[in-house]
């Protein structure tokens, strides 16, 4: 925007008036200015290890809107500033504030991983069901039949992130538990100081994000981790073949009992969301899910999909 002032000057007038003019007109632009950049500027914070994802669609979306600022919220900084909050989990009924609401914009999925070196690689021919790894993770059992004590499997050391990361939740939401019931040791931070973990622990054993478990350029899987063995049906065994676009491709099509697979979204207010946001937001939806893949989350089905698009068109529609 672009505001010319014209002076017109008397011979009255004296100099040090006029420049006191231009002194205070000059403020009032800059404040204008500093408005805008403020109005043009979107804040985002959130669950860290989408952080990579919702880089490269803020890269991608400024090429064509190089005229707004997006950025993601450093650690320091709280959710309260922040204009969309990603969330990684099913939201408790107490989670989100009056007013707000989520979008969903893409899935991931948790692999089940440990150490290359583990026996139980060489030993464990049949794979583990959905059943074993519930018994293996939670403290808590989670069937009808009486309980009873079970001699273990396998030696193993279970890691996990705190009960408040959302990786967490999503494991204990999908096994029928809640985060605290989840067994082991706890490892503060990004979760991928979870692999420094079992790195270090030949029989150490944890969950994980696709994006985090394989090296993002040659898909594999990162050197010194390998699967857990799972007891996986037919159309579900190339995962254990280990190359992230396989398991992507079989995670969008298929369910597989014992990989949890959660939705990612945004949590925004209903009614104070700026055009910028709303933009961005349906931009993701239409042109952002093409790079999911590519850092290791799976998209959103067609069905999914369109209902989202949909809400945010008819919330959005009149926003100029």
């Amino acid at each position: 925007m672009i505001i010319i002032f014209i002076f017109k000057t008397t011979e009255n007038m004296k100099p040090s008036r006029f420049y006191q003019l231009l002194f205070v007109f000059s403020i009032a632009i800059t404040g204008i200015s500093a408005q805008n950049a403020v109005n043009e500027t979107v804040i985002i914070s959130g669950t860290r290890f989408t952080y990579p994802l919702i880089e490269k669609w803020i890269a991608e979306y400024a090429k064509i809107n190089p005229g707004l600022t997006i950025k993601l919220a450093k650690t320091t900084e709280t959710s309260d500033a922040s204009d969309l909050s990603i969330i990684a989990h099913q939201p408790a009924t107490d989670e989100l504030k009056e007013g707000q609401a989520v979008v969903y914009t893409g899935r991931y999925g948790l692999l089940p991983v440990t150490n290359s070196k583990n026996p139980v690689l060489a030993t464990n021919k049949k794979g583990l069901s959905k059943k074993d790894i519930d018994k293996l993770f939670f403290e808590v059992a989670n069937y009808d039949e009486e309980p009873v004590v079970e001699k273990p499997k396998f030696r193993a050391t279970i890691y996990a992130r705190d009960n408040k990361a959302s990786a967490s939740t999503t494991l204990a939401q999908y096994f029928g538990h809640v985060s605290s019931e989840i067994r082991g040791k706890k490892v503060l931070g990004d979760d991928i100081y979870l692999l420094s973990a079992i790195s270090k622990d030949s029989v150490g054993i944890t969950f994980n994000n696709l994006g985090y478990l394989f090296d993002l350029q040659s898909r594999k899987l990162k050197e010194g981790i390998a699967l857990l063995p799972l007891d996986l049906k037919k159309d579900a065994k190339n995962i254990a073949l280990g190359n992230l676009d396989e398991v992507i491709s079989i995670l969008e099509k298929t369910r597989v009992e014992s990989i949890p697979v959660e939705k990612i979204g945004f949590i925004y207010s209903q009614r104070d969301t700026r055009k910028e946001v709303a933009d961005f937001l349906k931009w993701v939806l239409a042109d952002g899910q093409q790079f999911n893949h590519g850092k290791g989350f799976l998209n959103l089905d067609k069905q999914e999909l369109a209902e989202q698009t949909n809400h945010l068109t008819e919330k959005y529609l009149s926003l100029k």
